[in-house]
């Protein structure tokens, strides 16, 4: 079986696949390409955590009795991430039992974000992989930027 690298250098290096992916042009521009694409998943994935943090934190002075939530500096956090909570609690309205009330949106809009930054970093992975993989079909070719 072959390995994810060798399939890609194949697809890049082997004339019989397709001749276009051994343009110059191609090459170059696929290369910066998935440069330009992890460089904004890295940035995606910072903004994704700092939002992360803002959103814990807004669950956790909501939960606590002590904390007056409308005033300054913890009205920055319902400010900053009220809308992402509401978009979610749209989604997912909130359980009513006999005598309780169960809401899971919280969780899941929690999640979500889990869910994206994970796919960030697998994509950005695979994209590694690509930039490297060209690299590699760049110096076989003898292209220079």
């Amino acid at each position: 079986m072959m390995s994810t690298q060798q399939t890609i250098l194949d697809l890049f290096i082997k004339n019989d696949i397709n001749p276009w992916f051994t343009n110059s042009y191609f090459l170059f521009f696929s290369h910066y390409f998935a440069l330009v694409l992890v460089n904004c998943l890295a940035y995606s994935y910072i903004f994704l955590k700092l939002f992360k943090t803002l959103c814990y934190s807004k669950m956790t002075f909501d939960w606590l009795p002590m904390i007056n939530p409308y005033i300054w500096p913890f009205s920055l956090f319902d400010l900053v991430t009220g809308w992402y909570f509401e978009f979610w609690e749209k989604i997912f309205p909130t359980l009513k039992f006999e005598s309780a009330t169960f809401d899971i949106s919280a969780i899941m809009a929690l999640e979500a974000i889990n869910s994206i930054m994970y796919f960030c970093v697998k994509l950005a992975n695979f994209l590694i992989v690509v930039l490297e993989e060209t690299e590699q079909a760049r110096n076989l070719l003898n292209i220079t930027s």
